[in-house]
């Protein structure tokens, strides 16, 4: 039996032990050894992964909000669509119960868009609010597509903005994976993010942002976040995943770090390359529902 507790140096001061305890018979009679060990130094660097787990979770949500604080305007729009049309449906609703004759059809008609644009503009807040929400991972299994649809409706307001076509190639009939929807989907809207913004800082041409999934081997799902922007030299390809590093002279330089992390807490890979032409792709890897994640 392994017990831990604290001991006391010659100086007076505590620290923990581990003590083990194990029986043993000799002939008719029972003893028992006893093995002390100083753990001071495990015990540090557990607390230390420790602090440091809660300092990413930290940034991690920081860097989430400061993401949807760059969607404001788009996510404004998005809001305001369904809320416009539940004012007019609501007003038509009232024209056509006020008439001398009330034209109940109509009536009802106006006040099911009403509830249909009711519940838009809720599930528009809804994703907001996961988005930018603090807590711990959560993962279940995950339709991958749906999830990738619901981040590319955020941004396409975004996408128009600056000029971006933004479509998506899903491959059909993927398994589920196992996932956290909201950090899957923060890793996606950063990658969306940093492609719109890597062509809006590039020379002229076509922007296109694609967004895709496929099955990647037999166990696994791949998705990828191709730009037409102005690319990544080669010999920084992995430095743009360390934290704090960065191009952007606004830019904490912790989004991609927290996503590599993110990534690799689901079991998968997350890394970039350069486009054969312009631009470049990110890609990252999940394992699918039936496969073991002891992340």
């Amino acid at each position: 039996r392994r017990i831990e507790m604290t001991a006391l140096r010659r100086d007076g001061q505590e620290f923990p032990i581990e003590l083990a305890v194990t029986p043993l018979k000799l002939g008719q009679t029972w003893t028992f050894s006893a093995f002390i060990r100083d753990i001071t130094e495990s015990k540090q660097a557990e607390e230390e992964r420790e602090r440091l787990r809660q300092e990413l979770a930290h940034f991690a949500h920081l860097n989430r909000v400061s993401t949807m604080g760059e969607l404001t305007a788009s996510l404004a729009h998005e809001i305001n669509q369904p809320l416009a049309a539940i004012v007019t449906n609501a007003q038509v609703c009232l024209r056509w119960l006020m008439r001398d004759v009330p034209n109940l059809e109509e009536a009802r008609e106006a006040a099911e868009y009403i509830a249909r644009d009711g519940k838009r503009a809720s599930d528009v807040i809804r994703r907001i609010r996961a988005l930018v929400r603090n807590t711990g991972s959560e993962k279940a299994p995950l339709d991958i597509n749906q999830a990738i649809e619901e981040v590319v409706h955020l941004t396409e307001d975004e996408a128009l903005g600056k000029g971006v076509a933004l479509r998506t190639e899903l491959a059909g009939d993927l398994p589920f994976v196992l996932g956290d929807r909201v950090q899957l989907q923060q890793v996606l809207l950063n990658l969306i993010i940093n492609g719109m913004e890597a062509m809006s800082s590039g020379a002229d041409g076509v922007r296109e942002l694609l967004v895709y999934s496929r099955l990647h081997e037999s166990n696994q799902v791949l998705v990828g976040v191709q730009d037409s922007g102005v690319g990544i030299e080669p010999e920084n390809l992995k430095k743009i995943f360390d934290p704090f590093y960065t191009t952007k002279s606004s830019g904490m330089g912790m989004g991609l770090a927290i996503c590599r992390s993110i990534v690799e807490n689901h079991c998968g890979k997350l890394w970039a390359a350069p486009n054969d032409g312009p631009g470049a792709t990110f890609q990252f890897t999940l394992l699918t529902g039936g496969e073991r994640c002891d992340a």
